[in-house]
């Protein structure tokens, strides 16, 4: 089954009743690969599509929230944020500040806004406040996507859960 749209177009199959969509889409000053997917059509709504086609015009917006929930987890060192800032320093040492793009004094704010979105995956199957709707993938760099920071928020753009991958 395929699934029509005014913003995606024609969803085409992804599997057995799943559908897919993906696209390259600028914001800021990069190139992003944002995807949308369900195993099946039938659990995504019409409402749902039109959350993630607003999100996607929004996606500044979004990655600025996520930036604000990782900023949040800084101060506990068990976070998935912790864990990667100490990562990425250890494998990158005094090198990590050639990364950064402006120097505060604040290593780890320094970081988190280096910190490249490498990609955005959408579920628009997941309605819900407590359920993973998006997802950004954020790495040191484009080029650097070993280590990935996952930022997952809800169909309201709230933060639900940070991951290291």
């Amino acid at each position: 089954m395929a699934l029509e749209h005014d913003f995606f177009g024609l969803l085409s199959t992804g599997g057995p009743g799943g559908i897919y969509w993906s696209e390259t889409v600028e914001f800021g000053d990069q190139a992003v690969g944002v995807s949308l997917s369900a195993e099946d059509a039938q659990n995504v709504t019409e409402e749902s599509l039109e959350v993630a086609a607003a999100m996607i015009s929004s996606l500044e917006e979004l990655d600025l929230r996520a930036r604000e929930a990782m900023i949040a987890e800084i101060s506990s060192r068990h976070t998935a944020v912790s864990k990667f800032i100490a990562l990425l320093e250890d494998e990158h040492g005094e090198d990590l500040e050639d990364y950064f793009s402006h120097v505060s004094g604040d290593r780890d704010i320094d970081l988190l806004r280096a910190i490249a979105v490498i990609g955005v995956r959408f579920s628009p199957s997941h309605a819900g406040e407590d359920n993973t709707f998006v997802v950004f993938e954020y790495a040191l760099s484009m080029d650097e996507s070993d280590d990935v920071l996952l930022v997952s928020l809800n169909n309201r753009g709230e933060a639900v859960s940070i991951e290291q991958d």
